[in-house]
């Protein structure tokens, strides 16, 4: 590989490009073992986006007004003005030495002349391509510019008209299978006029819309047995339920979305300012043009939340198609055209070696297929870096030992869909061994197909029903994907078969997250009660220092008493006493060690309950150690870093977790949180420090013996409260956190713009569905009973699952009232600070209420409704209120609930009344930096 040293290269037009990206985009992708790709015509340019040494690497590449945009390990395809590209790995050429783990060159190109070629994908007919301006899907062949093969029912001829505006593609087992266009029309140029609402989604070949009324769509995708779809002229990214044509918005972002490409967790979408022209008149964000920016979102779609950006400032303003390259996190790709600026680079066969003949690594024309890889000899696995087995005749060259030794490099090195492939192959060689199909069903759970892992588990027990493995993995997803009663049924086969204490743990840990009555509560209680007895009866006990044990989280939410459920299972847990072996002398510096450990100290209810008042906490008497658990790097574990004398990323592997936990030689260890993570739930089980603690992120007792307090406070706390916990019960004057006020944006979103109505009264009860316990639809009933104008905002759960079982639930508790709750997508957090501001009345949940909403509601100063409880977890909005000297909400009884809310909504005066109470009241409540102070004294008091 050399530059090239040619001086007679013209010297290009420069132009300034000025950008910024948040830190946690290099992580990503190095944890992804990936890069991004993108194209933007308006700079005619390819933009490669990569990671080396956790540090963002960027290049761009000239192309002329490239568009579409498609990657694979094998070949990349860029759409330009008049031909498409192909570049071919060229991976030889980069060194051991090397900052690039890859290499792709140009290598030919196919003329089709202008057809506006908005998106690409390999099928089984060659280079699939959306042609725009001749509104329909064709492929390439070596005679035509290009062949036609399907066009919308509504178009009447194959013309150069772009009369639809045909711009994105999703294909499913090599054909296409569904596209979108921008409008149902058959004239040149029809879609402009309306383009604001008549985007559509359609079904390849019917041609039957399954998706209509969007503003200009783009870049459809299938992906974890989903339809995805942006929403472009609204700047949001979503699903499509195709039966019911249902556009469910995950995310909006700050541009006009297009481009979207999907890897592990996260979506990559481009983002677009909008240009000064009719194109874009009257398209919902260009309200909002001057906000709008330019570059790549990534979210996450666990949370729905953006978690990384790319943002140009100047030179670049358009963003056309986003791919990410999996298996390269920083590949050196070559140009079409190469300036001086950019590396040339050479490939020539050595003197010896005999002439290669042609191949193709992808079919590019219809009727290629593509080149077998050359076989592999065993114990040669680096050539597998750039080829990948499929299950026909080439893979029988290998023996099975290769093939599963090849896949799980692949898997190893994140080549995810290249793994996928030699699993396939070396399931078909072991003529479908189960093992190798769990491990199949594995990886396509890290690729984020929930369905293809259930296809590959149920496949795993129909070759071998004995299974443990396939058992213990298909029950664990089935709980996750929301179907406890099946997970139910399956673990009570793994418990039949091996009644392992790890496994009856398993089955113990199954609850529906949204319970359709109270007997319902009381059948599953039940059962946790009989399978944590039977195991204790037999005295098994599963190792917490070699295996991880699974949480029990949802128990929380069933308004009971968890002291015996978690003595029970802690009975069935072993850990280890660590500190035993450190020889403990005074400290040179006379400072105690103290660590806080979570997973969750990011940008998370955790992490705003905690930060400040780490960042506040002396340290003439503490020196402060801060653990994280989590993977996660955003802004807040930064400050944490900064806030702590020492700051440890723990490995989320449970040995060398463990091994470093016991080498700190910490005198107290404080768990923010325990039973929302494996990781430190498991840890919980053994002491790593004399004095160890919990407090209510999480608010329940953790029935272990090695933890020996319980950090709470007189007002969240009953005088009997003591009895609740296997803990010994501390209870601070106040509630012991320093949180930072939320601000309200200049440009919060009215009700309008969040899609509410705006004349009628609104109840709103934003929270996580698992926390709508069956007693509180009653109150919910006589709000919408006795307030025929009101509404009830309720949002979606993270699984359809879940707001299809609490809608079932509503049918039955809320027959005549249903109608008039509406629930709305997850929602970015500026976006709910403007719910919880624009609606009149905030509804506390009973049994498990808010914590860090309710201190977002207090802030932006909405009146909010709560009903104290018997335990901790009901106990915390009541608390906050208590805290500031305002108990005019805290109602009595579920009567009395239902009376102030709709008072509250209905009396405008005494509404205003309470709102500016709140406002005098609240002065004293956020940024209360006398909380570190407090819990310094309680710290040292424990480790007397």
């Amino acid at each position: 590989m050399t530059q090239s040293p040619d001086d007679t290269v013209s010297e290009p037009t420069l132009r300034e490009v000025r950008y910024e990206y948040t830190p946690r985009l290099p992580e990503i992708l190095t944890h992804l073992r990936a890069s991004i790709l993108v194209t933007t015509y308006q700079a005619g340019k390819l933009l490669v986006l990569g990671a080396h040494e956790n540090k963002l690497t960027i290049s761009f590449l000239d192309y002329d007004q490239p568009m579409g945009l498609e990657v694979s390990p094998e070949l990349i395809a860029i759409g330009t003005r008049r031909q498409m590209h192909f570049l071919v790995p060229a991976h030889e050429t980069q060194g051991p030495d090397s900052e690039h783990d890859g290499c792709f060159v140009p290598r030919s190109s196919y003329y089709t002349g202008s057809i506006h070629g908005h998106d690409l994908g390999w099928g089984n007919e060659g280079l699939w391509i959306v042609n725009t301006l001749f509104s329909c899907l064709s492929t390439l062949h070596e005679d035509y510019s290009f062949v036609p093969h399907w066009r919308p029912p509504f178009i009447s001829q194959l013309i150069d008209q772009d009369r639809c505006h045909l711009n994105g593609m999703a294909l499913e087992a090599g054909r296409p299978k569904y596209v979108t266009a921008m409008s149902e029309t058959d004239s040149p140029a029809g879609w402009r006029p309306n383009k604001a609402t008549s985007g559509v989604v359609m079904e390849v070949p019917s041609g039957e819309v399954v998706c209509r009324g969007l503003s200009m769509p783009h870049s459809p995708r299938l992906h974890a047995g989903r339809l995805w779809a942006l929403n472009s002229g609204y700047g949001s990214l979503g699903w499509i339920e195709p039966n019911s044509g249902q556009y469910h918005q995950v995310e909006a972002l700050p541009g006009y979305t297009r481009g979207l490409s999907f890897c592990g967790q996260f979506a990559f979408v481009g983002l677009s300012k909008i240009r000064e022209t009719s194109v874009f008149g009257g398209v919902p964000i260009a309200e909002h043009r001057h906000e709008l920016r330019c570059g790549v979102g990534v979210i996450d779609l666990t949370t729905g939340r953006t978690v990384a950006v790319f943002q140009f400032h100047s030179g670049v303003s358009e963003i056309f198609a986003v791919e990410v390259l999996q298996g390269f996190k920083n590949p050196l790709i070559a140009g079409a055209a190469v300036d001086r600026h950019e590396r040339e680079v050479w490939i020539v066969p050595a003197e010896n070696m005999p002439r290669p003949k042609p191949a193709s690594r992808l079919p590019i024309f219809a009727g290629e297929t593509a080149a077998a890889p050359p076989a592999m000899v065993s114990g040669n696995l680096g050539s597998a870096s750039t080829s990948s087995l499929s299950s026909n005749a080439a893979a029988t060259q290998l023996s099975l030992a290769e093939a599963i030794a090849i896949a799980r490099t692949f898997h190893a090195r994140g080549q995810l869909e290249q793994a996928a492939d030699s699993y396939e192959a070396a399931i078909a060689l072991s003529k479908a061994s189960a093992p190798l199909l769990v491990d199949l069903g594995n990886l396509r759970q890290d690729q984020g197909n929930q369905p293809a892992a259930l296809v590959c588990y149920e496949r795993a027990l129909q070759a071998d029903r004995f299974c443990v493995a396939a058992l213990q993995n298909l029950g664990y997803l089935l709980f996750n994907m929301g179907e406890a009663e099946k997970a139910h049924d399956v673990y009570e086969r793994l418990i039949e078969q091996d009644p392992s204490p790890l496994n009856r743990l398993l089955a113990s840990s199954v609850l529906p997250v949204v319970y359709d009555s109270q007997a319902d509560i009381d059948y599953w209680r039940n059962r946790q009660m009989r399978i944590l007895q039977e195991l204790n009866a037999t005295g098994g006990q599963a190792d917490a220092t070699s295996t991880l044990v699974p949480t029990v989280f949802f128990a929380a939410y069933q308004g009971l008493s968890d002291r015996p459920l978690m003595e029970m299972r802690a009975r069935a847990i072993k850990g280890r006493d660590f500190t035993q072996a450190i020889p403990r002398g005074p400290r040179p510096d006379g400072r105690r060690r103290v660590a806080f450990m979570s997973a969750y100290f990011r940008d998370h209810t955790i992490g705003r309950l905690n930060i400040q008042r780490l960042e506040q906490l002396s340290r003439q008497n503490l020196h402060l150690t801060i653990i994280y658990t989590g993977g996660a790097r955003d802004e807040m574990v930064d400050r944490f870093e900064r806030a702590a004398d020492q700051f440890v990323q723990l490995p989320r592997d449970l040995p060398t977790a463990i091994d470093t936990l016991a080498k700190l030689d910490l005198d107290l260890l404080v768990h923010a949180d325990v039973g929302m993570d494996a990781l430190t739930q498991t840890l919980a089980y053994s002491r790593f420090a004399p004095v160890q603690a919990t407090t209510w992120g999480h608010p329940d007792t953790t029935g272990s013996q090695t933890i020996d307090y319980f950090l709470s406070s007189e007002a969240l706390e009953r005088p009997d409260g003591d009895h609740d916990y296997t803990e010994r019960l501390v209870r601070l004057s106040r509630l012991g956190i320093d949180y930072q006020r939320p601000v309200l944006a200049a440009n919060a979103k009215s009700r309008s713009e969040l899609g509410l109505p705006v004349d009628r009264r609104l109840y709103a009860c934003p929270q996580t569905l698992f926390k709508f316990h069956p007693d509180f639809d009653e109150v919910l009933a006589g709000i919408l009973e006795q307030d025929p104008q009101g509404e009830l905002i309720l949002l979606e759960g993270r699984l359809p699952e879940w707001t299809h079982r609490l809608r079932r639930r509503f049918r039955r508790t809320l027959p005549d009232q249903g109608s008039r709750v509406r629930f709305l997508p997850t929602l970015a957090r500026g976006d709910f600070l403007s719910l919880l501001a624009t609606v009149d009345v905030l509804l506390d949940p009973m049994h498990f209420g808010g914590g860090n909403s309710s201190l977002e509601a207090i802030a932006v100063g909405t009146p909010l409704v709560t009903l104290e409880g018997q335990f901790l977890r009901s106990r915390i909005t009541s608390a906050i209120y208590k805290q500031i000297a305002y108990t005019e909400l805290i109602a009595e009884s579920p009567s009395s609930y239902v009376r102030l809310a709709v008072r509250l909504a209905n009396d405008l005066s005494y509404r205003s009344m309470v709102q500016q109470q709140l406002r005098l009241a609240t002065s004293g409540l956020f940024d209360d930096h006398t909380a570190a102070g407090e819990l310094e004294q309680c710290l040292l008091g424990m480790l007397k």
